[in-house]
């Protein structure tokens, strides 16, 4: 079984920093993923937050202007979503840093429920004669469940050829505790669905970001097992570690053993509070995310776990 392609987030918080990643990603073909939305957060203090989603916008109109060589691996943005204050200024910032050298392949855009959140984006692009692919993140439980009338929609219009798993997202909105892991049975059920309606309309399906950076054996077999699944599609793995993003497909994978997630309230409280625990010693100067014990830790897994003991205080 041939490599699986693979694209990788980088923040625009450090434009340097994110820009020699670049010339990485495009020496190994690896397609990159540049965020203004999840990476310019703080969840504790929204005005932080503002200045963060300034730095990002201000990152990518930095790093559009430095493509004087041609480039060949495909680069995204992401977008904040459309029920934010930051979206108009974030396509606004796409579009001008597009009209630089920067060779833009499309959006992501998050939290897509309905196909009238593709039709409004792909009317201010098509203002301005930007030739740009739009990616739906299905990221709630309202777009999982919807995924089918979305992709049927598009249809008549052809507008996606990719669409983008958001699992923490996803999690989070279902109300989900403890958070399915790719060594779990109630994970590949969430993604065996979504890739099979994702290949049946003839789309790329690009996995979730992997949680775990530093397990290069899982990360594979992940990869693996996501090809299994729909062999005649295409996936993509997604990672937030370049280190992932760069390694070699090992000749021999482990084979991993899927059991249920945990459903001990003793056990499941513990595990919460050992997340918030990681996040917030895991965090760092403009982090969003918590990286402790080769785990991933998003807000969106701090903020679960937190209302989880909440509502099992008493």
């Amino acid at each position: 079984m041939k490599k699986i392609p693979i694209t990788q987030y980088l923040p625009l918080t450090r434009p340097k920093a994110s820009r020699r990643f670049l010339n990485k990603l495009n020496s190994s073909n690896v397609s990159a993923i540049l965020d203004l939305e999840d990476s310019a957060q703080n969840i504790f203090d929204f005005e932080e937050t503002c200045i963060l989603k300034e730095e990002a916008r201000n990152g990518l109109l930095s790093i559009s202007s430095t493509f004087e060589s041609p480039y060949k691996s495909p680069i995204y943005i992401r977008v904040n979503s459309m029920d934010t204050q930051f979206f108009e200024e974030d396509i606004k910032t796409v579009l001008q840093s597009s009209e630089n050298n920067i060779p833009i392949t499309g959006i992501f855009l998050p939290k897509v429920r309905d196909y009238s959140q593709i039709l409004t984006l792909n009317e201010i692009l098509s203002d301005g004669d930007y030739n740009l692919e739009i990616v739906p993140m299905i990221e709630t439980v309202k777009g999982y469940s919807n995924i089918s009338n979305i992709l049927n929609e598009d249809r008549n219009y052809n507008l996606i050829s990719r669409v983008h798993y958001g699992h923490f997202d996803y999690c989070l909105d279902a109300g989900l505790w403890p958070f399915p892991d790719p060594f779990h049975f109630e994970y590949w059920e969430i993604v065996q669905n979504l890739v099979g309606i994702v290949h049946g309309y003839g789309k790329t399906y690009v996995h979730t970001p992997f949680p775990f950076p530093q397990d290069e054996q899982l990360f594979w077999w992940t990869s693996n097992k996501l090809q299994k699944l729909s062999p005649n599609g295409v996936s993509v793995m997604c990672t937030v570690n370049t280190g992932l993003s760069l390694s070699a497909k090992p000749n021999n994978i482990t084979d991993y053993i899927l059991y249920s997630v945990n459903t001990n309230t003793k056990e499941i409280l513990l595990e919460a509070n050992n997340i918030i625990k990681n996040f917030l010693s895991g965090r760092s100067i403009k982090r969003s995310f918590g990286v402790k014990d080769n785990r991933f830790i998003p807000p969106h897994q701090y903020l679960a776990a937190k209302r989880f003991i909440e509502n099992n205080e008493n």
